[in-house]
């Protein structure tokens, strides 16, 4: 689909949080960077498979009652695919300050003093006009799970070794659900030997997860709406009756993980404490998977192993350009001369270097990685000469700065070369190489011959 393309849903950075590690005192942990998505959140994967579906049932008008992060995705996405949203907000809310929902394709309708009163009526409204519902409800908490499922699966595809722990954030379960569902399906499948321990966390200020894990209980509790404490950082994570709720407590037992609660203040000590050493952006409110960290590190629970982390609204500034000679940010000479010195070993003698790139620049592509402003990566991609008999493109080269490591820019640009190709390429990699042959097939390329240099006697 040419707006998937448009959009990149998904596919989002996983980085190695190098000082995190040193901090905390273990080998390996991965940032998986959700906000990376388009409209910079997780929930863009959600509102891209609710557009999907109300498109399957040939439903042009979605109406959900929500002006949050979900709504935010979806105004946003729903423009690229001529789809018209209806929210339903509670009249308490004076104003929407969002500047997309005012846009010619949104309209926002009052009602109600209670998020609850807007879902009973966005519901009442999508039957009468025959509008796609996309309030909570068993299809779409199944979908907020195949979103967590298609992150599962990610993972895999991005690291080669087998992942011991995950950390996700939760408020009603389908977050830890959907991951379980996932890692479950790549094991049936046997492409992973184990499920990893799969760590909910949330607010201990009133979700039911968290609190009936506390209690060492194998049913999931009902609390009351008295019991809970909303702040800024924890009300949407605050769950007294949970959708998914047992279905994230069996993955949470079934895998041998935890349900972990943190309080405002932990959050906010972690967060401060992560942004001095990492240079990702997060917000205070999604960093609970951090502060669950620092808490089993000092609890002295906090063990060797491959630990992921899936966070929510994190980014990296890590932007992919096409480029063309004129527009280099050096000169040509100073380019070719980069490129041989991250190439290391895998270089080529200069003029067969100026033959490709030459090509790349006039009839394939040259893409440039930006990492917060500074050229991080190089991908060249040629132009074959042939439309049916062979691929059009040819990946020549693809190299990324040495000191700048774990932040999955040479990943973003492979991802890159195959969005702008269509996937229609060719690479080349060393036999013996089979750390890349690895990642280049879970990156869906294939082996399909072997290439074969004549190196016999030439007869005239």
């Amino acid at each position: 689909m040419n707006e998937m393309k448009q959009t990149q849903i998904g596919r989002t950075p996983l980085v190695r949080a190098l000082k995190l590690e040193k901090d905390l005192g273990v080998s390996k942990i991965f940032l998986k960077l959700e906000g990376n998505n388009p409209y910079g959140h997780r929930e863009d994967r959600l509102a891209y498979l609710i557009i999907r579906e109300a498109l399957s049932q040939q439903k042009d008008t979605i109406c959900i009652g929500t002006v949050g992060t979900v709504g935010y995705s979806l105004a946003q996405l729903s423009e690229h695919y001529k789809v018209k949203c209806v929210f339903v907000v509670p009249e308490t809310i004076k104003k929407v300050d969002r500047d997309m929902f005012n846009s010619h394709h949104v309209k926002v309708v009052k009602h109600g003093k209670t998020y609850e009163d807007s879902v009973i009526k966005s519901r009442q409204l999508a039957q009468q006009e025959n509008w796609y519902d996309a309030n909570p409800g068993l299809e779409n908490n199944m979908m907020n799970m195949y979103a967590f499922k298609y992150i599962a699966r990610e993972l895999h595809q991005y690291l080669k070794e087998e992942i011991d722990y995950i950390y996700c954030q939760t408020s009603n379960g389908s977050s830890i659900s959907g991951l379980h569902m996932g890692f479950k399906d790549l094991w049936l499948l046997e492409d992973i030997q184990s499920i990893p321990h799969i760590n909910a966390v949330s607010t201990t200020e009133g979700n039911a997860i968290i609190e009936t894990y506390k209690q060492g209980r194998k049913e999931i509790l009902s609390l009351s709406p008295k019991d809970t404490h909303s702040t800024r950082y924890n009300k949407n994570l605050i769950q007294w009756k949970c959708f998914n709720g047992q279905d994230a407590l069996n993955a949470i037992y079934n895998t041998h993980g935890e349900a972990i609660g943190v309080t405002d203040q932990e959050l906010l000590e972690s967060h401060k404490r992560f942004r001095s050493l990492e240079n990702i952006r997060l917000t205070a409110q999604n960093s609970y998977p951090i502060a669950a960290l620092y808490q089993l590190a000092k609890e002295k629970r906090l063990r060797e192993g491959i630990h992921v982390v899936v966070l929510n609204d994190a980014k990296v500034d890590l932007k992919m350009q096409i480029v063309k000679k004129q527009d280099l940010p050096m000169s040509y000479d100073e380019f070719l001369k980069l490129l041989d010195t991250w190439l290391l070993q895998f270089t080529d003698p200069l003029d067969e270097m100026i033959e490709a790139v030459d090509n790349a620049f006039d009839k394939g592509y040259v893409l440039c990685a930006y990492y917060n402003s500074v050229l991080a990566g190089i991908a060249i991609v040629s132009r074959t000469g042939f439309d049916k008999f062979f691929p059009k493109y040819h990946l020549s080269y693809i190299a990324t700065k040495k000191d700048i490591k774990g932040r999955g820019i040479a990943t973003q640009l492979m991802e890159k070369v195959i969005e702008v190709t269509n996937g229609d390429l060719t690479l080349h990699v060393e036999i013996d190489n089979k750390r890349a042959i690895k990642l280049y097939e879970k990156m869906g390329l294939q082996k399909k011959y072997y290439r074969m240099y004549y190196k016999g006697p030439v007869f005239h």
